[in-house]
């Protein structure tokens, strides 16, 4: 072997998966089957009857042995070794210090969304295909996810703008019922993975019925929602939670506004609404909250915001600090897209503020650059750039990401606004395929390994190599550890359990890699 000794091959399997097979009969998953665009540019290549997955990696976790998962660049994906915990203190090198009994966060999980845009993407799959797509997320050979996202009514991802009550003002809303969109694209999905996992089912309007809004031109968008329907648009979200509970769907939480802050731009084309954190904080206090609880949706979760953590920690601040309004709102709501002009730590200043509320990452993709196509196949710098940033706001007290389209087309549609952005995976309607990209592997890193329930807990990196890194303890006492090499080389350093034993990890340059262990 050479050069392409790290590309993952169909039906690949580790000495570990080899050795456990012959003494236990155990299926250890199947590997990659690849698809090269380019110098270390892969794709993982599934259809109706062949997808990579994974075995339960708890379950060939041995007493005494760690088990890493490594990701590359150079093409290696969730390839497991499992290695001796030493006993033996290491004489060279870094040794980075792990303290489970000091604890953050709790982790609520991770997930993706499921749109317009995503059902009419599935329907043009085969049945099986189409179960093998789903049951990589959100099955037990798939990696984990326990959130999804939907839309009430339509969003960008949508073939049209519409509403529920859509025409002249209707202040009874004796008009509303769900979408045709609804019962094709997103319920029979839902539903599907309601049976795989039953995973947290979280929403968010794009637009209210334009009725109840001010009205638009082409400066200043839908502007914002009239004072006099704000009580009338709070039973709008009873109707559609009633709709959703008869279809079999219960929500688990909702925002009052997807990116509230876009009603107030120059107008862009994307549904909207404006919200001013007054706003906001005026409807979830006075009609929102109240209106669920009156109608037995007191249980749904009500987060704030649901908008670029440009304007955090100040636009939760007011929401979180009326006594009326917090009393409501379980946690903030934050979008990806902006991550790189604010810094993480206003995460922090608004857990440091408010820590008896969750901050949850609830949509994320990558829009392209000028001149770029917004599929970029196999595209490593994607996975590592999305890789970081998780970490990075892990370790300022997020407790969860939840990814934006489950699966687009090759060339990230379809939107009516022709927005198009990249997803994890992408499908390929006239091969009766789909491709896994590397961004679908950088979320595994996390979603696969760190169980809802999960805690962060203290990892004491001691040198400056530029290793990103965040460790948890889960709910059955296995530790996981993430780590990130952006680094061209490899890299070496060792971790100290709280037993006092010691795990020698190895770090390819450009890799992604989860190590799992025992703690008792």
């Amino acid at each position: 072997m050479g050069k392409n000794d790290e590309i993952c091959i169909t039906g690949y399997v580790t000495v570990l998966c080899f050795l456990l097979t012959l003494l236990s009969g155990m299926v250890c998953g199947q590997g990659c089957s690849p698809k090269n665009y380019g110098t270390n540019k892969y794709v993982c290549v599934c259809n109706a009857t062949y997808c990579d997955n994974l075995h339960p990696p708890e379950e060939l976790l041995q007493p005494g042995y760690y088990l890493q998962y490594t990701s590359t660049q150079k093409g290696k994906r969730l390839q497991p070794i499992s290695m001796e915990i030493s006993t033996q203190a290491p004489t060279t090198g870094n040794v980075w210090n792990l303290s489970s009994s000091v604890q953050y966060q709790e982790i609520l999980g991770f997930g993706g969304a499921i749109t317009d845009a995503v059902g009419i993407n599935l329907g043009t799959l085969s049945n099986d295909a189409r179960e093998i797509l789903l049951n990589q997320y959100y099955g037990p050979q798939g990696i984990g996810y326990t959130f999804v996202r939907t839309p009430i009514g339509g969003s960008d991802f949508s073939l049209r703008f519409y509403t529920y009550d859509d025409g002249i003002a209707d202040r009874t809303l004796s008009r509303f019922k769900l979408a045709e969109e609804d019962y094709k694209y997103k319920l029979p999905y839902l539903k599907y993975i309601k049976q795989l996992s039953d995973p947290k089912v979280i929403t968010a309007p794009w637009s209210p019925p334009e009725w109840m809004m001010e009205a638009r031109n082409a400066t200043v968008g839908f502007t914002r929602l009239k004072d006099q329907y704000y009580q009338i648009y709070a039973e709008y979200f009873v109707n559609f939670l009633q709709a959703y509970q008869k279809e079999g769907i219960d929500i688990w939480g909702l925002t009052a506004q997807n990116e509230p802050g876009d009603g107030y731009y120059v107008y862009f084309g994307i549904n909207s609404c404006g919200y001013s954190p007054e706003e906001e904080r005026n409807f979830v206090a006075n009609n929102l909250g109240p209106t669920l609880q009156k109608n037995n949706f007191g249980k749904v979760l009500i987060l704030g915001c649901d908008d670029q953590r440009t304007v955090l920690p100040e636009w939760a601040e007011v929401m979180l600090s009326d006594e009326t309004a917090s009393k409501y709102v379980s946690g903030t709501a934050v979008h990806w897209y902006f991550d790189d002009d604010y810094p993480a730590s206003r995460l922090t200043r608004l857990h440091d503020s408010f820590e008896d509320k969750f901050i949850l990452y609830t949509e994320a993709s990558y829009i392209p650059g000028a001149n770029e196509p917004a599929v970029l196949f196999g595209e490593w710098k994607r996975a590592e750039k999305l890789a970081k940033d998780i970490i990075d706001v892990i370790n300022h007290w997020v407790s969860g990401w939840i990814d934006w389209n489950l699966a687009l087309n090759t060339v990230g549609g379809p939107t009516y606004l022709n927005n198009n952005l990249d997803a994890a995976i992408i499908i390929n309607a006239t091969a009766n395929e789909f491709y896994k990209q590397p961004i679908f592997y950088a979320l595994a890193h996390m979603s696969k390994f760190v169980l809802p329930g999960s805690k962060r807990i203290q990892l004491d990196a001691t040198d400056d190599s530029g290793i990103e890194n965040v460790a948890f303890l889960r709910p059955d006492n296995i530790v996981a550890v993430v780590l990130l090499n952006s680094n061209d080389d490899a890299r070496s350093i060792t971790l100290r359990t709280d037993a006092n034993t010691y795990i020698p990890v190895i770090l390819d340059g450009h890799s992604l890699n989860t190590v799992i262990y025992n703690k008792a």
